[in-house]
């Protein structure tokens, strides 16, 4: 799985990570024997981990940072409800496809009994 940090207490060897499948939180706790290595976590990096389930709570297992810093704003967007940081904008690519922004369709016209009737 992958995932992005959202919290992290490496003194404690704790963190949280949102995951790529939009479904629960995983929760990691850094087991006894390597606490005190620090884990190296910060808020933003993405890292790849499995993932356990106990007792309907995800658990991360042996992750590691795949990019550093990759989603920074993260944190904060979801802390305020909305993209209170904007996300860096990525190089426009050349060629690419027209992103067209999706709006709802107005509802059909709805005739009454009377009006149906010519």
């Amino acid at each position: 799985m992958i995932g992005v940090v959202l919290w992290s207490d490496n003194t404690a060897g704790k963190a949280v990570f949102w995951c790529e499948d939009q479904g629960d939180l995983a929760y990691y706790e850094e087991p006894a024997i390597c606490m005190g290595h620090g884990s190296g976590f910060d808020p933003g990096d993405m890292v790849q981990f499995g993932i356990t389930v106990h007792r309907k709570l995800r658990i991360a297992d042996n992750p590691r940072v795949v990019l550093e810093d990759a989603a920074s704003y993260l944190p904060d967007a979801l802390r305020h409800d909305g993209p209170a940081v904007q996300e860096p904008q990525a190089a426009k690519p050349r060629g690419g496809a027209q992103i067209i922004p999706f709006t709802t369709k107005p509802e059909p016209r709805r005739c009454g009994a009377a009006q149906l009737k010519a």
